[in-house]
């Protein structure tokens, strides 16, 4: 009994229009309750068929007459009543969906659950259907199990056949790990026999250089050494003879003077002396060449080979076409990790006004150089002056690390490198010399890539247009590198070789351009 107060009190709460319980609960002056929205739609269906003129308005449970259409509010009590039963319905709800069925019963109606509501997913009972699920769509509970039932084995089929997939996906990786394994161990023990090899070959290669070279240098000392002696024994014949002919000079006795000239000894002449050979230059020639070849693929060619995207990308970059900006350098250029690091080794240039060709006119402390369209007039003679319009560093480097930089006006201009021997005359053909020969190298900036120079090649470069740029020096290791500073430095180009002679900074400009060495404290 207990269990039917709450099931009366909704009977109470149902509106008689929709049967369903009040939505905003209004009361009539008869007494009766209604939605306001279905009384409302009571009343228009009522003046809709009603004759013209005539006012009707009526209760549709008692069908008293009203002389006009009433203005109806809200029966607060009445909904609040409402809201009470609908909050414990929800509650109800709540609490049979997250705990079992208590009995096979219906928790709000006490009823059996003999049907399933596929919309809330949910066993009902009789009474459900004609309330809660009253639109839903509804089948037997035996039925929802034969359905579900047939799914379940379905889905048990499927898990099955992917279990047998993914064990045979299983043993594929564990076949592939395997093989992943060997081929990488194998590959790994290749690869340092390889280079055991390759170890093994430079270390004889170097031994046989040193020995070479030693071999070359005591055969060269010797000679020296030969000559030596043999200007030590003409020198002593010749003091010799010397002492002899200053004893004849004062002898007073004519016969005995004429005696001794007779007996005098001739001091002979020195002759040619053996010459002696020995060129770094010509010792170095083929060596230099390979070495260059070996440095080149140990420190760019296989670092690349083995980031091969990063290496792609980059050629494919530069093969790409694409309009070439410039990046111009302001007074203060950042200072990224790299050029930190960079400048700790700055060294200050200044030009060397003797190497200057005429046209090149230079600032007062020679750290600028402009090439003007009429020559200098006071330009002096000098044997180390270019006929080319080029100039030296009067600084320059036989050992160590350094690093210096240049500001540029516009393209046209090479930097680089060389031995104190670079060709100085013109020669046809040839605006300039740096690059052109074995002894120098260098960076042409022109106004739609760079070319880097040596030995009369050049590689060319696309990169963008820097008017400031840097240019590493590692004597010892015989690596020079030049780069374009902007935001970030970028490396232009990188030579490999081996130095044999002390290296200078050198510049050509063409007219009108002007060459800006940087100064740092």
């Amino acid at each position: 009994m207990a269990a039917q107060g709450p099931q009366k009190l909704e009977e109470k709460l149902v509106c008689s229009i929709c049967l369903e319980m009040f939505g905003t609960p209004v009361t009539m002056p008869c007494g009766h309750n209604f939605c306001m929205k279905c009384i409302n739609n009571h009343w228009d269906k009522e003046e809709m068929t009603a004759a013209p003129g005539e006012k009707v308005c009526t209760c549709p449970d008692c069908r008293k007459c009203f002389g006009q259409r009433l203005e109806l509010s809200k029966n607060v009590a009445l909904c609040g009543v409402v809201e009470l039963v609908r909050s414990g319905e929800e509650q109800a709800s709540s609490i049979e969906r997250k705990s079992p069925v208590n009995g096979g019963r219906c928790s709000r109606h006490g009823r059996p659950l003999e049907l399933y509501c596929q919309e809330e997913k949910l066993c009902i009972c009789c009474v459900c259907t004609v309330k809660e699920c009253r639109d839903h769509r509804r089948v037997l509970v035996e039925e929802e199990r034969r359905r579900k039932e047939v799914l379940l084995e379905e889905s048990l089929v499927k898990t099955q056949e992917e279990a047998v997939k993914s064990k045979e996906e299983m043993h594929k990786l564990e076949e592939q790990t395997d093989t992943i394994k060997e081929s990488s161990e194998l590959l790994k023990s290749g690869i340092l026999q390889k280079f055991a090899h390759l170890l093994k070959a430079l270390e004889e290669s170097q031994r046989t250089a040193v020995d070479k070279i030693e071999q070359e240098q005591a055969t060269a000392l010797g000679q020296v050494a030969e000559n030596w002696s043999h200007l030590q024994d003409h020198l002593a014949m010749l003091t010799q003879h010397q002492q002899k002919a200053q004893e004849l000079l004062t002898c007073g006795d004519d016969m005995k003077f004429l005696e001794g000239f007779l007996l005098l000894p001739s001091p002979g002449s020195l002759g040619v002396l053996p010459a002696v050979e020995f060129s770094v230059a010509n010792m170095m020639d083929s060596m230099a060449k390979i070495l260059t070849e070996v440095s080149r693929l140990l420190l760019e060619d296989l670092p690349n080979s083995l980031h091969p995207h990063v290496a792609d990308a980059e050629a494919k970059e530069s093969a790409e076409p694409k309009a070439l900006a410039v990046v111009k350098a302001g007074p203060a250029l950042p200072v990224c990790e790299l050029r930190a690091e960079l400048l700790k080794d700055h060294r200050n240039l200044t030009f060397d006004p003797d190497t200057a060709n005429k046209y090149l006119q230079l600032s007062t402390q020679n750290q600028k150089a402009k090439h003007t369209r009429s020559p200098d007039g006071q330009c002096q003679a000098h044997a180390d002056r270019f006929e080319l319009w080029q100039v030296m560093g009067s600084q320059s480097y036989s050992e160590g690390h350094h690093y210096w930089e240049v500001r540029i006006s516009s393209h046209s201009v090479i930097i680089g490198v060389t031995y104190k021997k670079i060709q100085r005359k013109k020669q046809a053909g040839h605006k300039f010399s740096i690059g052109l020969d074995e002894s120098s190298w260098g960076l042409q900036i022109r106004e739609d890539c760079y070319l880097a120079w040596h030995r009369g090649q050049s590689h060319k470069i696309i990169e963008p247009l820097y008017r400031c740029l840097g240019v590493s020096l590692d004597y010892g290791t015989g690596v020079l590198l030049f780069y374009g500073i902007g935001n970030e430095m970028k490396l232009l180009h990188s030579f490999h070789c081996v130095f044999t002679e002390p290296l200078y900074p050198v510049f050509w400009l063409c007219e009108g351009r002007v060459v800006t060495l940087c100064q740092q404290n």
